[in-house]
C-alpha cells in the first residue's frame, strides 16, 4: 500500500470497467485521483477527451486545484466490431481513432509541460492485444490500438529524457460493461477458452498492471506495452 502517497493522478474513463478499478486502485495506493468521464457522476470532472478544448480546460482545472499532475491514465476507449473496411464509412472510421488515439494524443500532450517542469511524470496508456494480433471485423478499433502502442514509444523517445516514463498495458478479453454490449454470453465464453488460463480477465487485473507501471516498482521499464491477456494459446 502507498505506492502513490501524495502524488495526483488523471483517469480518463473512470465511470466504469477499467478506468474505474483503476481509479479506486489508486485512491487506495495514496493518490489524490481526478476521475474523468463524459458522464457526470458525483466526484467525477466531466469532459470529452477527443475535443482539444476541453482537454486543456480539465488539465488546466486539475493543476489550479492540486498543484500539479504525476501520472496520467488514459483509459478512454471503444470497440464496434462486426464490420470490416469496406463496411466502415469514414465517420465510423474517425469516431474510432478520436476515441482510442487522439484522445491519447490530447491528453499527453496537455499534461506533458507540467509533468517536465516538475522533473518528471507517468503516463499510461491503454492499447489492446486487438491492436498487436488483430481481430476479425474490427479494422478501425484495431488500427487505433495499434497507434497508441506506437504512440507510446514516441512520447517516451521523445519525454523520456525529461523524466516522464510512458509505457502502456494492452488487455486481453476483459469483463466490463463495454464488452458486454458488445458480445453475446456465449462468445465471451469462447474468447476466455482462447487464454491458456481458460478465462477472461477482470478490471482489477488491468489496473494492478497500470499500478504498477505508474509507480517506482517499474522504474527501468520505459516505452513499452505489457501484455496482461491470461496468456494467448499458442498456434497449433
Amino acid at each position: 500500500m502507498g505506492e502513490l502517497e501524495g502524488k495526483v493522478a488523471i483517469v480518463t474513463g473512470a465511470a466504469d470497467g477499467i478506468g474505474a478499478a483503476t481509479a479506486a486502485m489508486f485512491a487506495e495506493h495514496g493518490a489524490e485521483v481526478v476521475r474523468v468521464d463524459r458522464r457526470a457522476e458525483p466526484g467525477f470532472v466531466v469532459a470529452d477527451v477527443t475535443d482539444e478544448a476541453s482537454v486543456a480546460q480539465l488539465v488546466a482545472e486539475a493543476v489550479a486545484r492540486h498543484g500539479r499532475i504525476d501520472a496520467l491514465v488514459n483509459v478512454v476507449g471503444g470497440s464496434r466490431p462486426g464490420k470490416t473496411a469496406i463496411d466502415l464509412t469514414l465517420a465510423e472510421w474517425n469516431e474510432l481513432l478520436a476515441l482510442n488515439l487522439t484522445s491519447t494524443f490530447l491528453m499527453s500532450r496537455a499534461v506533458l509541460p507540467h509533468m517536465e517542469a516538475a522533473g518528471g511524470g507517468t503516463i499510461v496508456n491503454v492499447s489492446s492485444g486487438a491492436g498487436l494480433r488483430g481481430m476479425k471485423a474490427n479494422p478501425g478499433y484495431i488500427a487505433a490500438k495499434a497507434g497508441v502502442s506506437a504512440l507510446t514509444r514516441a512520447l517516451a523517445i521523445d519525454h523520456g529524457p525529461n523524466g516522464v516514463r510512458v509505457n502502456a498495458v494492452a488487455p486481453g478479453p476483459i469483463r466490463t460493461p463495454l464488452m458486454d454490449r458488445n458480445r453475446t454470453p456465449e462468445e465471451i465464453a469462447a474468447m476466455g477458452g482462447l487464454a491458456i488460463m481458460g478465462r477472461i480477465g477482470d478490471p482489477d487485473e488491468i489496473a494492478s498492471a497500470i499500478l504498477w507501471l505508474s509507480s517506482d516498482g517499474s522504474s527501468y521499464l520505459m516505452g513499452q506495452t505489457v501484455e496482461v491477456d491470461g496468456g494467448p494459446s499458442p498456434a497449433i
